[in-house]
């Protein structure tokens, strides 16, 4: 993801004499800084810095887009964030490099399992969390469409594609189709979704229908895909790498008991309410807080024994 976002990013410049790309001294791309010197900015560890400098020069016309690891981008300029930019309303790009567990050996300071329900808090925020470098480049694509500040949280890098062609017109706020499947819907958002991929195709194994759809906008949530679904299918189960609380679980939540009765049981998979204080790999770690393929699929089990349970 991270290097489709670079490519993507180095075309709209290219395009886009205002856009302008202000880091805080992470990334390393020469090509960048060379070809559009006026167009770059490294601010160095200085995130609250690196966003009032956006704020200001969004409000002189230009289109900012700032640039860190997902927590230095979101969380320690969280008030800069708020009061100079979303406050504002200003068009303004936060994009971040890691999701969830992506820098699993650095520990829970580089962790990203509470940034998307902070970020989804925020008013005036479109909140994006692409799947796959394919999605990225959608991404990129529907936030600089946006007059509003947008907050893309990006992979690492490695992430395999997961879409079987391009995704050549991304409608914010509207779920995609990986997996189709009524029985059972799982909901990812962000790379996760290769996990729960594995798992959709477990479950099929097993005999069950089990669809996935990509959620790339977590904020707004696609309320049409929900309602429908809500009234079809028999288990409906979000899966995000990040906190259980505050992220996709949270936003399908809300929807789904505002709807009133409706057929389908819900299940959240994701990060219970914990620090993820383990150190290791982020294959590692997924398994070992239980949202990789085996424990997503266990999970959709689970729920299923417990609902013949409870109706018996």
């Amino acid at each position: 993801m991270k290097k489709t976002f670079f490519q993507t990013l180095y075309g709209m410049a290219g395009e886009n004499p205002d856009l302008v790309f202000i880091k805080g001294d992470t990334a390393y791309i020469p090509d960048f800084q060379k070809q559009y010197p006026g167009q770059y900015l490294d601010v160095g560890i200085a995130e609250q810095n690196m966003i009032g400098v956006a704020a200001g020069m969004a409000l002189e016309g230009k289109l900012p887009v700032t640039y860190s690891i997902v927590n230095f981008a979101t969380m320690r300029c969280l008030e800069q964030i708020r009061d100079d930019i979303a406050y504002h309303n200003l068009n303004v790009k936060i994009v971040s490099c890691g999701q969830g567990l992506d820098y699993g050996t650095l520990g829970a300071t580089h962790h990203a399992t509470e940034d998307l329900a902070i970020m989804r808090a925020m008013p005036n925020m479109t909140v994006f969390c692409p799947c796959d470098p394919i999605e990225t480049a959608a991404v990129m694509e529907a936030a600089m469409g946006l007059k509003s500040p947008c907050f893309i949280r990006n992979g690492h890098g490695g992430e395999k594609n997961l879409h079987k062609g391009p995704v050549r017109r991304l409608e914010v706020g509207k779920a995609l189709p990986l997996v189709e499947g009524s029985d059972i819907v799982l909901c990812a958002t962000g790379s996760i979704a290769g996990d729960a991929y594995k798992a959709a195709e477990e479950l099929r194994g097993k005999g069950y229908d089990a669809g996935l759809y990509s959620f790339p906008t977590v904020k707004p949530v696609d309320r049409a895909f929900l309602f429908e679904r809500m009234d079809t299918a028999r288990l409906i189960v979000s899966v995000e790498e990040h906190s259980i609380i505050g992220g996709l679980g949270s936003a399908i939540a809300e929807v789904m008991a505002e709807a009133g009765p409706h057929k389908a049981l819900f299940k959240r998979v994701g990060i219970r309410d914990t620090f993820t204080d383990e150190i290791g790999s982020r294959e590692y770690l997924k398994h070992y807080y239980g949202i990789d393929a085996e424990g997503i699929a266990a999970a959709v089990l689970e729920a299923l024994r417990q609902d013949k349970k409870d109706t018996e």
